[in-house]
């Protein structure tokens, strides 16, 4: 006898007073053919369909009703073995769900959906125009879900959360209206040799002074500067510099030391030519000579000195510069390059770069056996030395450290400030400020016009108001009008108007349409062009709608939406976190140009409106010169002049041709896509295959059953992955899943952790085993014929792509109904050119897209 239940389903959820009751013919279908397995007693996979009311308002219901929905259509249930519905009744079955499901499932439901730290700091960026911000270290990270880190369920809101929100409110607020301090009081700071920096081979300090050596670009390269020293604030200084001449060339022109300013906050890699120069002085004497002069310093500026006029450079655009120097050493000795011949092609090749090469070059000067080298030799080693000057010179640098001619540095002081003047950063500040209080500078109408681009719409009378009161109360209390709007800034910025998205009840209006877009294309804030159309209440109109989508795809591949998007929905995020075993030479700008392989291709699919197929097998990749040798076995040009042109694209994206129908091109096989699905040493069949239901087919398998205990099958006998895997698959509570999982985890296991082809399983060296049998029945042997079977089901793809697309863009994961309107634009688009940025606009356009 049928036990009539008051809960439903895995996850018991209790039925409400107003639950349907089953309809006869309903029940029926359920007792003939699930109950046997989804009884209450028996519950396979934690489903229970002895029911006899459903309460269509419960989310587990929904999932649950779901759940028995696509195991219908996909004909998984009833097992072959049990007794099946004729083909009517499971189509009125499926029917029936299909219509409870639409009509208990309404379009919407975004949960109140805060900034994620991507979008929070790109939007203080943006509403204040502090393009360098950064925010503080310790800023909690998002977490993810459902795959991405800018859902609403995700989206918490933390008591260490809202604490980084008021401290990183008051640093910002700082950058426009910076609290007053004290005039710094004038100091002497100094530096020995001990205390300036040595970049790469660019300085040593010998016998108790640093020494210069070359001429060269960048900075780190050629010059030194003070580790320690840092101007407080801008100002006029006075400089004391002890300089020396070691072992000049005889009769040689004077040596020319520029003391240049640099910012301490700027790249090493900078420049000496793009630095503002402070003093030039010529040094003649070998014997410490002291140099005294005043020059402004900016706020975060220190000195940095460089030889002018050094004997040695490494520019690549002047070759014949260094070619000149070892030619001149040569004529002074006729071992030298006979020395460095020998050091070359001898023995201690295999690394000569900086101080330990040229220990070796003396070593073969000692030697007195050391060969002669012919004219011709002669001219090889001076080729092969303007092949790559930065290399050699990173040596030879060494040879004038210890024998000259080098500049000497004894001493750098630094006294003042003496007197106060503007530099850059009070001039940035000035702007900000010009920015942040427009052409009316009256504190109300500031305000309002802060807070509606803050709260990107605009704010009642009732808003403007409380916040001027702030600030006046603030002034009242005897706080200058800096300190009131700086007041006004911080909470501003921790006012729920601005840390969240689309808070109004009901469906998006223009406002909230134009946060969408924006955020989902940009990353950002809507401009004032999308907050116009806003105010007029044109952007509900289709055609202006579109004409917004297009004006702000992303029109590089570096763009936020690509860059995050991309990241998210196949998880390159992961590259980072992941060591490639170093059998596999996969190095750090491997991981880089494999995870921009993505970017690049995703761009030219959105720019170029490629047809979705073109995702799994297109005619192109894009890839570097590394990466396409050492990966995907592209051949290199055996014309000299274009191997040489190669060369220059090793870590260089650039666009590849492929043929159809091949191993690579699209996103399976794809180097970052292996290696987000391995974990660097070995390959996981069963990870990568989840990785394709869910991020390719769409038809993620549901977590395990809790009731499955930790697998321990017999193994014994296992021979190779394939085998082991099947044996700790047999329970027949694990079976369901890996039949739609193994078949599409091993047809990648072709493809090693870094996406390398291999042909046998490492270690065991067995033929890797491929061939599986797809759900619907199809026999596959290799990656070639899933991609050829994933093209002919493309449309089971566009629909994944949509649905992620549209999770990433709305911050809730598509329901049933969403999910119907999301096939039907894909079939739509497919009876056209099936375009990926005709799919774009018109997942914009949706219903989806432009409800709450």
């Amino acid at each position: 006898m049928r036990r009539i239940l008051s809960t439903i389903l895995a996850i018991g959820t209790a039925c409400s007073v107003a639950a349907d009751s089953l309809p006869e013919a309903r029940q029926a279908f359920l007792d003939n053919y699930c109950l046997d397995c989804h009884d209450v007693d028996t519950q396979k996979g934690e489903i229970n369909l002895e029911v006899s009311k459903i309460d269509w308002s419960d989310k587990g219901s929904l999932f649950l009703w779901e759940r028995v929905l696509d195991a219908l259509r996909a004909g998984e249930m009833p097992p072959k073995k049990k007794t099946q519905p004729s083909a009517r009744e499971r189509d009125v079955m499926v029917a029936w769900i299909d219509d409870e499901l639409s009509r208990h499932t309404p379009l919407g439901g975004t949960l109140a959906r805060r900034l994620n730290q991507t979008e929070y700091l790109a939007t203080i960026k943006s509403l204040l125009g502090i393009k360098d911000f950064t925010l503080p270290l310790g800023f909690p990270a998002d977490r993810e879900h459902h795959g991405f880190d800018n859902l609403g369920e995700g989206l918490v809101l933390s008591p260490p959360l809202l604490e980084s929100y008021g401290v990183t409110a008051a640093l910002v607020a700082d950058e426009i209206f910076p609290p007053v301090g004290k005039a710094p009081k004038p100091a002497t700071h100094r530096a020995e040799p001990a205390d300036l920096v040595i970049s790469y081979s660019s300085s040593k300090v010998v016998d108790g002074a640093m020494r210069l050596g070359m001429k060269c670009d960048p900075i780190q390269r050629s010059c030194t500067w003070p580790s320690r020293i840092e101007a407080e604030a801008s100002g006029t200084y006075t400089f004391t510099v002890k300089l020396s001449t070691f072992r000049p060339v005889a009769g040689g022109q004077p040596m020319i030391a520029k003391i240049f300013a640099r910012d301490v906050a700027s790249t090493d890699g900078v420049s000496h030519k793009t630095l503002r120069l402070l003093k030039e002085v010529a040094v003649t004497s070998e014997s410490p000579e002291t140099f005294k002069f005043e020059a402004d310093l900016y706020e975060g500026q220190t000195p940095v000195l460089h030889w002018a006029n050094a004997t040695l450079d490494s520019d690549r655009a002047d070759k014949a510069e260094l070619q000149k120097f070892f030619r001149i050493k040569g004529e002074s000795n006729p071992k030298y390059l006979t020395a460095w011949h020998a050091m070359l092609n001898g023995a201690s090749r295999q690394g000569f770069r900086g101080g330990n090469g040229w220990e070796r070059v003396k070593s073969q000067l000692a030697r007195d056996d050391l060969p002669e080298i012919s004219a011709k030799e002669q001219v090889a080693l001076l080729e092969k030395i303007a092949g790559n000057p930065v290399l050699y010179a990173e040596t030879v640098v060494f040879d004038v450290f210890e024998n000259g001619p080098a500049l000497e540095i004894h001493d750098v002081q630094i006294e003042g400030p003496h007197k106060i003047i503007e530099g850059p950063r009070d001039r940035e500040r000035e702007r900000r400020q010009q920015r942040f209080s427009g052409d009316d500078p009256q504190p109300e109408k500031v305000i309002e016009r802060f807070l509606t681009s803050a709260f990107r719409r605009p704010v009642d009378d009732e808003t403007v108001q409380a916040y001027l009161g702030l600030h006046d109360r603030h002034l009242n209390a005897g706080h200058s009008r800096d300190e009131a709007m700086h007041l006004v800034i911080r909470n501003a910025l921790i006012s729920p108007r601005f840390l969240y998205r689309c808070l109004t009840d009901g469906p998006l209006d223009d406002y909230d349409l134009a946060t969408r877009l924006a955020y989902f294309l940009t990353g950002s804030p809507p401009d004032s062009r999308m907050l116009a159309h806003a105010a007029a209440g044109r952007l509900t109109d289709s055609k202006v709608l579109r004409a917004e989508a297009n004006r702000l795809l992303p029109a590089q591949p570096a763009a936020p939406m690509i860059v995050n998007f991309t990241g998210q929905w196949l998880d390159t995020r992961l590259l980072p976190e992941i060591m490639p075993d170093p059998r596999f030479k996969f190095l750090p700008s491997d991981e880089q140009s494999a995870k921009s392989e993505v970017e690049y291709f995703f761009h030219e699919m959105l720019k170029e409106n490629r047809p979705m197929t073109d995702f799994i097998d297109p005619d192109f990749t894009w890839t570097s010169g590394r990466v396409a040798k050492n990966v995907y076995e592209i051949p290199g040009k055996s014309d000299r002049k274009l191997a040489k042109k190669d060369r220059k694209l090793a870590n260089k994206i650039h666009r590849v041709p492929l043929p159809r129908g091949g191993r690579y091109g699209g996103l399976l096989g794809n180097a970052a896509v292996m290696m987000a699905t391995a974990n660097g040493v070995d390959t996981q069949p069963v990870l990568r295959g989840v990785w394709v239901l869910e991020n390719i087919l769409g038809t993620a398998p549901p977590p395990p059953p809790k009731s499955v205990p930790a697998l321990t099958p017999d193994t014994r006998g296992a021979k190779n992955p394939r085998e082991l895997l099947a044996a700790h698959t047999k329970e027949t509570s694990c079976a369901g899943c890996h039949r739609r999982i193994d078949p599409v985890g091993f047809v990648l296991e072709n493809f090693d952790p870094v996406g390398r082809w291999r042909e046998k399983w490492p270690r065991i060296n067995q033929p890797i085993d491929t061939a599986s049998t797809l759900p619907d029945g199809t026999k596959i042997r290799d990656i070639i014929d899933f991609k050829a079977w994933l093209v002919k089901n493309i449309d089971q793809f566009s629909e994944c792509l949509s649905e992620k697309l549209m999770t990433y863009a709305t911050g809730r994961v598509p329901n049933y109904s969403e999910r119907k309107e999301l096939a039907m634009i894909v079939e739509k688009n497919h009876e056209r050119e099936n375009g990926f940025r005709d799919l774009m606009f018109a997942l914009i356009a949706s219903k989806t897209f432009r409800t709450k």
